[in-house]
């Protein structure tokens, strides 16, 4: 893949996460087009929840029936997350590096996923989570690649911290900050390259005219009027970040049922059952279940 295509998928990821979607669905979008880009199989992200040292699961795509049929699976620590939160791990690494230590001990419906890379996400230095991107065999991302995954890690923390500040999702309409990261982390980088090549005498058409296009592509995305681009929106919601089972499960919990009696009543274990409620927990910024059922309540995603 050439640096024109490289630059487009960037490009989409970033126009992406500045859309108007729920934290969830910037997410799980992005490692979509990520896992789609570098060929691979599935992924994950990890965010880690405020003030803790706590991870949920905020995004996956293509899980193996392993993990897909068993959550549970997803929860806790593990080799790659007790690397992150110990700050032995900064930047991208490699898919040789790391044997995924939730898949390695299942016999079965792991489709021989076996190995990933993790990328982590970082706002001004505090640790905001993990992406693990799977594959079934041991290989080596080039420099390339890894550049490309922490450039998608540096978006996709921007996301996350605008809907910090925000309290809702991302402007429906490209903000002139989001350009202005887009020109920095990915456009940047190709100017002091095609100055390198200068320097040295070669022959850089090819890069002026790629970046040409790349400008054009930006130019033609925004908007005409620049009162529209600085117009304020009315606060909002997003739209739900939990998922059918713990909407499901969060529901059961506003009825008053234990943790047992929801497994009993959805056929699944009590420790299926926690892992959803922690998950909502930290989606939901809740401490307790009752604050939990009250959020959801709030935020129109259950009824009162």
């Amino acid at each position: 893949m050439d640096d024109k295509e490289y630059f487009s998928h960037l490009y989409e990821i970033a126009k992406l996460l500045n859309k108007e979607f729920s934290l969830h669905a910037v997410l799980t979008q992005s490692l979509k087009k990520t896992i789609e880009l570098l060929h691979l199989d599935t992924g994950w992200i990890w965010l880690v929840q405020a003030g803790t040292q706590n991870v949920y699961l905020a995004a996956s795509y293509n899980l193996p029936p392993a993990l897909a049929q068993h959550p549970e699976r997803l929860s806790g620590q593990c080799f790659c997350i007790q690397r992150y939160l110990a700050d032995e791990l900064s930047t991208a690494q490699n898919i040789s590096e790391i044997t995924c230590s939730r898949l390695k001990n299942i016999a079965s419906g792991t489709r021989e996923l076996k190995f990933h890379a993790t990328i982590p996400i970082m706002i001004e230095k505090q640790k905001v989570g993990l992406i693990n991107l799977v594959s079934r065999t041991s290989q080596r991302l080039n420099d390339k690649q890894l550049y490309i995954l922490n450039t998608i890690s540096e978006l996709i923390s921007t996301a996350i911290l605008r809907t910090w500040e925000q309290g809702s999702s991302p402007s429906s309409k490209p903000s002139g900050a989001s350009f202005k990261e887009i020109l920095q982390r990915i456009l940047l980088p190709q100017l002091s390259s095609l100055e390198v090549s200068l320097h040295n005498n070669h022959n850089p058409i090819d890069q002026l005219r790629a970046l040409q296009e790349q400008f054009q592509m930006i130019l033609a995305d925004l908007p005409n009027d620049p009162q529209e681009a600085n117009a304020p929106s009315e606060f909002h919601y997003p739209t739900s970040p939990l998922t059918d089972r713990e909407l499901e499960i969060l529901s059961l919990v506003k009825s008053g049922l234990t943790n047992k009696r929801i497994a009993e009543q959805l056929f699944i274990s009590e420790r299926t059952v926690k892992f959803h409620l922690t998950s909502v927990f930290s989606k939901l910024f809740a401490k307790t279940r009752t604050e939990a059922v009250q959020t959801a309540i709030k935020r129109g995603f259950l009824l009162d």
